[in-house]
């Protein structure tokens, strides 16, 4: 199996500066990885903060070529279904079909809150979100409940081409059932967040649930985050080759946590391209 690999954007490392995005981003895009990864947090609660990623990624749109655009995750049922639907079909649009949205439950009781949204039955609501997403996607008008959000002969427009946009879903290290058999009944891939040896018994679950629900496994992607920061070589190596044997189809090369600026970033970056390349 080719496995794709890409690398998530160190926003607390850069300070949020702008400036430092975008050097990290078009540098990535030039050592030829495939997809940036931005993680999502509407309300400060402890340390930090983040872009909001929609917008944001539709800047990084503009300014890359083909790098693939992955919020990742998003907590949708935070989130009003009609704007997230919307913002979606925008963001693909503006980076010429380069999104892969990601999806998640989040957990924090204060963000909910303040978003509006209660906690209770949040895994509910993302399962039924992503339904209606896909309907609103793929059909002019709709007639669709989702506790106070109602649609009654309504649609969006413009709906991307196809009619679709690939949906992953984003867990905990170590998920409980019910959450890696939503995977697979309704993900097109998803995010895995354990360590390699936890890794099959739960992948064994969600292909049995796509199995269960008519759906091909094999046509689910998952997601493995190898650390590029302090590994030494065959350390390194070794991993990523036991996430490939495993099955991954894609690998994040995390800077997350290195002290420097950009360049320092990038440099760890092409260290570990060039481990993988011989």
């Amino acid at each position: 199996m080719t496995v794709t690999y890409g690398t998530t954007l160190p926003q607390r490392e850069f300070k949020n500066e702008v400036e430092s995005i975008k050097e990290f981003v078009l540098g990535v895009e030039s050592l030829g990885l495939s997809y940036l990864r931005v993680a999502d947090q509407v309300i400060v609660t402890k340390r930090g903060g983040f872009h909001e990623p929609l917008m944001l990624l539709s800047y990084l749109a503009a300014i890359t070529q083909r790098l693939q655009m992955v919020p990742s995750v998003l907590v949708a049922p935070s989130r009003q279904t009609a704007l997230l639907a919307k913002q979606s079909v925008e963001l693909n649009a503006l980076s010429r079909g380069r999104l892969r949205l990601g999806l998640g439950l989040g957990g924090n009781e204060r963000e909910y809150q303040a978003m509006g949204k209660s906690l209770n039955r949040r895994a509910y609501r993302l399962e039924e979100q992503i339904k209606l997403l896909r309907e609103l996607w793929s059909r002019d008008r709709i007639n669709f409940s989702l506790e106070e959000e109602r649609f009654e002969e309504v649609g969006i427009s413009p709906r991307p081409k196809g009619g679709a946009i690939p949906i992953w879903i984003g867990v905990s290290p170590a998920p409980p059932v019910l959450a890696l058999e939503r995977i697979g009944r309704l993900a097109d891939g998803w995010f895995t967040m354990c360590g390699v040896d936890q890794f099959e018994s739960q992948n064994k679950v969600v292909l049995e649930s796509a199995e269960h629900s008519g759906r091909a496994a094999s046509k689910i992607g998952v997601e493995a985050e190898v650390s590029v920061v302090d590994g030494l070589p065959d350390n390194f190596i070794a991993l990523v080759n036991r996430w490939v044997d495993l099955g991954v189809s894609h690998i994040s090369l995390s800077t997350l946590g290195l002290e420097g600026d950009s360049s320092s970033h990038l440099k760890q970056l092409a260290n570990a391209l060039e481990l993988l390349e011989k």
